[in-house]
């Protein structure tokens, strides 16, 4: 991961969220460009026209006065080194704008911030943004709680289904938890016990300790009737610090660890999600 997009809108949320992306950018030597999207307002005649002109420009210079400030500041946080800070001001809709910048300018990770969950404007638009970029790039995407804390990662959960595709992503995540000398854990929830899941559990560790045979894998596998339930439950009682899940081609939404996963546990925890694509 060489390239980083992060929106922010100034909220206390993506001001959170721009600080983990620019930890993220540090350990990984990578770019950070942030990202500020302003929309279109809605136009009548032509005197409205002429006055939302005027307001897109006044909020255009705003929105690079804040951004040249917040990349001063990241500068002198962390150092030139092998980081670079940009930012870019676009009139559009915030999930296209990044759906077309990680198309076309090749970013390896989109960082965003997320509360969802709430009754409030705010809370609702980030939300619902976030499950919306999540859909519409291919690269990994971290979305991050307003309360994460500010610290390198040190624990790193990847729930998985025992598919074949998560081979790939786990892979990825091992490169990553290295960089920051992170141990990963790789947790699966079962309904109940079984033969046949348990038959599953060992092919899946067997293949994946052959396509892995210099990495130590730690397993973890819980009985619980509901995944999601099962899958919090669990993570209350570790030090885990990112939770991972791989987001299938069949589709997010209908997938188990997917809108309600996201919502449950990255909107109202400290917990950030990162997900990967299949």
């Amino acid at each position: 991961m060489k390239k980083i997009i992060c929106p922010t809108d100034f909220s206390k949320t993506a001001t959170n969220a721009v600080e983990v992306a620019a930890l993220v950018a540090h350990h990984l030597q990578a770019s950070l460009t942030l990202l500020h999207v302003i929309h279109l307002p809605l136009i009548g005649t032509t005197e409205t026209a002429m006055e939302a002109t005027e307001v897109l420009e006044t909020q255009k210079q705003h929105a690079i006065e804040k951004l040249t400030h917040i990349c001063q500041h990241l500068t002198q946080k962390y150092g030139h080194g092998f980081c670079a800070y940009d930012f870019i001001v676009k009139e559009a809709l915030l999930a296209d704008a990044v759906k077309n910048m990680c198309r076309h300018d090749s970013f390896d990770l989109v960082v965003i911030g997320t509360t969802g969950g709430g009754n409030s404007l705010e809370e609702i638009l980030i939300g619902s943004n976030t499950q919306a970029v999540i859909e519409g790039v291919k690269c990994p995407v971290l979305a991050v709680p307003a309360k994460t804390p500010i610290q390198p990662f040190s624990h790193m959960v990847f729930a998985s289904n025992y598919q074949p595709e998560d081979a790939d992503a786990i892979r990825q995540l091992l490169q990553l938890a290295n960089i920051f000398k992170a141990e990963v854990e790789i947790v699966h929830v079962s309904h109940k016990e079984s033969t046949d899941g348990q038959s599953k559990a060992n092919k899946f560790r067997e293949n994946l300790q052959t396509q892995l045979p210099d990495t130590t894998l730690r397993f973890q596998e819980i009985i619980h009737p509901d995944e999601v339930d099962g899958l919090k439950k669990f993570l209350t009682t570790t030090q885990a610090d990112l939770l991972v899940i791989l987001k299938k081609h069949k589709g997010f939404l209908s997938n188990l660890f997917s809108q309600s996963l996201s919502e449950q546990m990255a909107y109202q925890t400290k917990l950030p999600l990162l997900v990967y694509h299949a």
